[in-house]
């Protein structure tokens, strides 16, 4: 079929849309950006716009020119009629349209893509910071819950164990102090904690009261799912 031109006349467009009507039937047509068509035909296209009317499983798509196979591209190049000076500046004219376009689709898509990783940075940071505020936490838990096993292994030892063939008798009263738990390097999970044990006892050899002080270290082992356990008292 002979190329028919229609010239199309809008008022809002300063020049002609020049549009070629063919009759190119394809067994497939594959376009450049991966999309396939079947039994397909190239029924017009723009020359202006850049853009193609097909044919395919009844339904009329239209398609950037730009994206049509070389050959095809060709084909069409060749049932194009000469362009007049007005057609030729509207081709250009839509040609920097489109390149003006596709720099600000870029560029929006860049725009984007740094706040989309902004984000995620952000995100990671606030991740990151929550992770070791909890880490923190935990700890001082651990040391907290330490500290107060400690003070009450301290009072039942120098209550009822210390010293068991000396001659303090019953123990009237007591007064531990502790500093603070102290991890014990190379052993996980193990902390040392220093102290002073003051007692009031009765004294058994001389019937009557008797005063003491005590300077004693206290190795203590956690674990994750268990209480803490006493690994040894130590009495400096």
């Amino acid at each position: 079929m002979n190329p028919r031109l229609l010239l199309l006349f809008a008022l809002a467009v300063p020049a002609a849309a020049v549009v070629v009507e063919v009759n190119l039937p394809l067994k497939e047509l594959r376009l450049k950006d991966g999309m396939l068509f079947t039994d397909v035909a190239v029924r017009s296209f723009n020359t202006a716009s850049g853009t193609t009317l097909l044919m395919a499983n009844k339904d009329l798509v239209s398609v950037r020119t730009i994206l049509l196979p070389d050959d095809v591209a060709a084909r069409l190049r060749e049932m194009s009629p000469a362009q007049t000076k007005e057609e030729a500046e509207a081709e250009k004219l839509q040609e920097a349209a489109d390149r003006k376009k596709a720099a600000e689709t870029a560029e929006r898509r860049q725009r984007l893509a740094e706040e989309e990783a902004q984000a995620v940075r952000a995100a990671s940071r606030s991740l990151n910071v929550k992770a070791a505020a909890e880490t923190a936490a935990r700890a001082d838990r651990v040391v907290d819950a330490v500290a107060r096993f400690a003070e009450e292994r301290a009072k039942a030892h120098f209550k009822y164990q210390d010293a068991p063939h000396s001659n303090i008798g019953a123990v009237v009263s007591s007064d531990i102090f502790l500093q603070n738990p102290e991890p014990v390097p190379g052993w996980g999970g193990r902390y040392r904690v220093e102290g002073v044990a003051y007692r009031q006892y009765i004294n058994n050899q001389a019937s009557g009261f008797g005063r003491g002080r005590r300077e004693f270290e206290i190795l203590i082992q956690t674990y994750e799912n268990r209480k803490p356990e006493i690994v040894e008292i130590r009495i400096k």
